[in-house]
């Protein structure tokens, strides 16, 4: 592999310099003179060794299948020391990254993924529903009355519905399926896979499993809550859009907020590329 020399600083790193010896001049005080005369002694009598620096360069994918790479200026010295230190300096890279990456597209409170999460993977799975024509469905959820249970208990028991909301409706998912935080006390679920009528079915357990389980305790009270669901499905053959089908199961769920809540109601047939369905009450 060719060899690079490290890069020269050029005139307009100029500026940089002033807070540099700034921070040099407070590192002196803290380590004493004779010390930072010893390190700098270290440094000089490195520079003079003349050492070649390589340029690594590796690459690698994550979990939603996108390039990333990990660029290494290591000095030749340091190739001859044995591969596996080099290995664990590169698996430490590449693990940091990875932290990176899940704390980007995970929801903080619920540890849910997150909407941009989300919107990435239902493109990927709508793109691949339509190319080998198999079915695929999307839920928006919304906690009904939330803002009640906010305004009467407080902010940290909103926090805490959500939490149990999300993990009431993950036990009713499949492992295939993607349950994100849309925001808000709203959230998606991405059904690959799935017709409309295996849809409905699961919208109504965890809309069961909420109504009839979820709650959490403030002091003595109990808060109970409802959820109120819109579900949308493409129709095999028909090429939709990721926003249409967004806007599909939206307008689902403003009709079962609309009838009264703890509802689950379907993407009707207006909507072109969408499966019909009547609304149905849960």
């Amino acid at each position: 592999m060719p060899s690079r020399s490290a890069p020269r600083h050029k005139r307009s790193d100029a500026p940089v310099l002033t807070p540099l010896l700034q921070r040099c001049s407070r590192a002196v005080v803290r380590l004493g003179v004779w010390r930072t005369t010893l390190l700098f002694s270290a440094i000089i009598s490195l520079m003079s060794l003349g050492l070649t620096w390589l340029y690594i360069r590796l690459m690698g994918y994550g979990e939603m299948g996108e390039a990333f790479y990990i660029s290494l200026l290591v000095p030749l010295p340091m190739t001859l020391l044995p591969g596996g230190l080099i290995f664990a300096l590169v698996a430490a890279l590449e693990q940091a990254r990875h932290t990176a990456h899940t704390l980007a597209m995970t929801d903080s409170l619920t540890s849910l993924r997150n909407r941009r999460y989300f919107m990435h993977t239902a493109q990927r799975e709508l793109d691949l529903a339509q190319r080998h024509q198999l079915p695929l469905a999307l839920l928006i959820l919304d906690i009904d009355h939330f803002k009640r249970v906010n305004d009467l208990h407080g902010h940290d028991m909103g926090d805490q519905v959500l939490v149990e909301v999300a993990r009431r409706c993950e036990k009713v998912l499949r492992t295939t399926d993607v349950l994100a935080r849309w925001g808000g006390e709203e959230f998606v679920v991405l059904l690959p896979n799935t017709p409309l009528e295996q849809a409905h079915q699961l919208a109504e357990r965890m809309r069961e499993s909420v109504a009839y389980s979820a709650q959490v305790y403030a002091s003595d009270d109990a808060v109970r809550v409802t959820i109120s669901i819109g579900v949308a499905a493409t129709t095999t053959g028909q090429a939709t859009t990721l926003d249409a089908l967004v806007q599909a199961a939206d307008r689902a769920l403003f009709d079962a907020k609309r009838a009264g809540r703890n509802q689950v109601w379907l993407a009707p047939q207006r909507h072109p590329g969408l499966a019909a369905g009547p609304a149905l009450a849960g």
